[in-house]
This record gives structure tokens, C-alpha cells and sequence, in this order.
């Protein structure tokens, strides 16, 4: 029976043999799985993070687009309720105005106008003594009133000259020249 053990032996060592063989190339098979597992893995974490940065750029710039947006436009806000202020004071100057001046301004105006001298004058009600007795105007009305300025009237037509109305007339005009005396633009 020795050469039957010696068979089995031999049996036994070249299936012991065989089964490591078997078992080291199945770990380099698995070494070689998890590698390339984890390499790919890699990449796809590179791609990943690659993304969220380009991404997160993109976001940061469009934020800072949008803040440097809304700053700009509360600026503009700003700056076009100042210039309303700046209108509306110098309608409540021009309607505060002193007699001298007011007869100085209508002289002057009435001066640049074709009258055929059939128009009533409007004015306002503290100012018709002192237009009357300046002898400026011959027709004044002594029962409509303007709050400032002055108007003309001839049947249906009117020409209006009151503060509020020149003001508004010329504000196109005289925004761009006081915003940049304001502002210094």
C-alpha cells in the first residue's frame, strides 16, 4: 500500500498544488477587477468634481452678474428719485417766487411770443395788481387763475406757460445736463 499512499500523496499534492494555482490566479483576476474598478471609479470622481467646479463657476458669476445687477439698478432708483426731487423743488421755488422776478420772467416771455393781442392773460391771483399796475399786459383776468406761470387764452386756444408744465416740457432736456452736475458722471 505504499504505492497506493504514495499515489494519493502525489494526488493530494498536485490537487493541492493545482487548487493554489487556481486560487492565485483567481486573486490576480479579482487585484485586477478591483483595479480597474477603482480606476474607473477615479476617473468618474475626476469628472464629477471637474463638473461641480465648472458648475459652481458658473453659479458664482451668474450670482455676482445678478448682484452687480440689482446694485446698478437700486443705484438708478436712487438716482431718479433725486432728480424727481430736484424737479419738484424747483416747482415749489418757482411757484414761491418774488413779485420782481415773476414780472421780470413774464416780460421776457410775453417778448418771445406772437400775440394778435385778443388774449386774455391768466396769472396767478397774488400777482394781478402788480402785473396790472406794470403795465405789461392790458387784458388780464381778474376771474381765472393759474397756480404759477402764466397762460394765454384766445377762444379755444390756450398757450400754457405755468411752471409745472414749463418744467415738464424741458425735464427731458435738462435730466441728462443736472444728472451729470449731481452725480458727476
Amino acid at each position: 500500500m505504499s504505492n497506493l499512499e504514495n499515489i494519493i500523496d502525489k494526488i493530494l499534492a498536485d490537487g493541492k498544488r493545482e487548487a493554489q494555482e487556481i486560487n492565485d490566479e483567481s486573486q490576480k483576476n479579482n487585484q485586477e477587477i478591483i483595479d480597474s474598478m477603482i480606476k474607473n471609479a477615479n476617473e468618474e470622481k475626476d469628472r464629477i468634481l471637474d463638473k461641480a467646479k465648472r458648475e459652481s463657476l458658473m453659479l458664482k458669476e451668474r450670482k455676482i452678474s445678478e448682484a452687480e445687477l440689482k446694485v446698478r439698478d437700486e443705484k438708478l432708483k436712487a438716482k431718479r428719485q433725486i432728480l424727481d426731487k430736484v424737479f419738484v423743488l424747483a416747482k415749489e421755488r418757482l411757484v414761491k417766487m418774488d413779485e420782481n422776478t415773476y414780472i421780470t420772467f413774464l416780460k421776457q416771455s410775453l417778448a418771445n411770443i406772437d400775440l394778435k393781442g385778443s388774449e386774455v392773460l391768466l396769472v396767478p391771483e397774488k400777482f394781478i395788481e402788480v402785473v396790472e399796475k406794470s403795465g405789461i399786459y392790458s387784458n388780464v383776468s381778474r376771474n381765472e387763475f393759474i397756480e404759477s406761470g402764466f397762460q394765454l387764452k384766445d377762444g379755444n386756444i390756450m398757450i400754457n406757460h405755468s411752471f409745472e408744465s414749463l418744467v415738464d416740457f424741458g425735464r427731458e432736456d435738462l435730466e441728462v445736463e443736472i444728472a451729470r452736475e449731481l452725480f458727476q458722471e
